[in-house]
């Protein structure tokens, strides 16, 4: 299935928020990224001649299988059918004069190749979503780590609060947010994103 959309979550974390400088969101902070940002397992992540700073940011995405609009948190991951390991690599230094000034993330977090997606697997295949180990490595060097019961927001929680306004469709992509650890990227990198039981996502950049 095809995603109409990708919708993103920001400040999912309570470790991430304190390397952002955030605070703790009452309720989750949603953003969207095209789909033409999507590429797979071993293709390139392409940097642009004067972003700046590109950081990673590994993510459980939850894939839906079925039309979602107005969902109980009670049957909420009814509605979920697949999950995959994704990468939502953001133009920080873009993002960060976005946040400043008030503006959206869209053109940080929505460039080409910024959306590497591993192949998905059945949701069944996990014992339970909410207790999945997540880790990136940069070079064969850890960089990022964390469970996702660390979640400030469960996934039952994301996708009733999204669904109450807007429609998921079958295809879409939710990615719930990061641990700590973001860190730059640069040309010649090896990125390797890894969520037990998900799968591994490996990324050269460009």
């Amino acid at each position: 299935m095809k995603p109409n959309k990708i919708v993103g979550v920001g400040w999912n974390y309570r470790s991430h928020l304190g390397e952002t400088h955030a605070q703790l969101p009452t309720e989750p902070i949603v953003f969207l990224k095209p789909t033409s940002a999507i590429i797979g397992d071993g293709d390139p992540i392409r940097i642009p001649a004067g972003v700046g700073r590109v950081d990673h940011e590994v993510e459980l995405a939850v894939i839906l299988g079925k039309k979602a609009r107005g969902v109980s948190m009670d049957e909420a991951l009814s509605h979920v059918s697949h999950l995959a390991v994704a990468n939502d690599v953001t133009a920080r230094d873009m993002q960060n004069k976005a946040r400043d000034t008030g503006n959206p993330w869209a053109m940080a977090k929505g460039m080409d190749t910024f959306a590497p997606l591993s192949d998905p697997v059945p949701l069944d295949s996990v014992d339970d979503l909410q207790d999945l180990r997540l880790e990136l490595k940069v070079n064969g060097v850890l960089r990022q780590k964390g469970r996702t019961s660390l979640m400030i927001f469960p996934v039952a929680e994301l996708i009733t609060h999204i669904s109450r306004f807007m429609t998921l469709e079958a295809g879409d992509i939710i990615m719930t947010g990061t641990p700590e650890g973001i860190g730059p990227l640069l040309p010649g990198d090896e990125v390797v994103a890894k969520i037990d039981g998900v799968g591994t996502l490996r990324n050269p950049v460009v």
